[in-house]
């Protein structure tokens, strides 16, 4: 019965919000018309295995499939902790064409931002990342305070863990299916669906 009304209040808060918040994950490729194939990538920004695919795997992708808009890849959120639950929280306070140079500063300092002792420590590490994208200070903190955008990033969560049941990360979404293979993997069951 709880757990009911917890999934109805998910539900409820989920649409209840803003098209912007819900729409608001980066991606690479072509969104009209949607390419054949499109892969959701449900990651942490903690995660040391989401770091090496999206500094290593990703553009390989990018080049092979992404470039000849074959391919959608949408980066999506899966915090695992609250550590990655802030920094995608304050993500989604940066224009969306600025985001993709914030995941990859955040995942190429991920060893560094990520020892934070304290959540202040931890605030102060990731707005080092984010001030040389414009967005420090004032606007920094106010957009920590940003609670739609907090909820939106947990909503993400939730809805991915219970649609696509996400036991890892990072997690690929190919075409509605969970890709549960390796990336050695991947680019032969991306050709076999081309």
């Amino acid at each position: 019965m709880i757990k009911n009304k917890i999934l109805i209040c998910v539900f409820v808060a989920f649409f209840a919000m803003p098209a912007s918040a819900k729409d608001n994950f980066p991606y690479y490729g072509k969104l009209d018309p949607e390419p054949k194939i499109v892969i959701k990538v449900f990651s942490s920004l903690t995660c040391p295995h989401c770091a090496d695919f999206h500094l290593n795997v990703m553009p390989k992708l990018l080049e092979k499939y992404v470039l000849s808009e074959k391919v959608l890849i949408k980066l999506m959120d899966f915090p695992l902790d609250l550590s990655g639950l802030k920094a995608a929280q304050i993500q989604k306070c940066l224009p969306l064409e600025t985001q993709k140079s914030y995941l990859d500063e955040i995942y190429k300092t991920q060893p560094q931002w990520t020892t934070a002792k304290t959540l202040k420590e931890l605030e102060a590490n990731i707005e080092k990342i984010t001030s040389k994208l414009g967005l420090q200070g004032k606007d920094f903190r106010n957009c920590l305070k940003n609670k739609k955008n907090e909820d939106a990033v947990l909503q993400s969560r939730i809805k991915a863990q219970s649609k696509y049941e996400i036991d890892a990360t990072p997690t690929l979404i190919i075409n509605e299916k969970k890709f549960k293979g390796s990336t050695k993997e991947l680019e032969k069951y991306i050709d076999k669906l081309l």
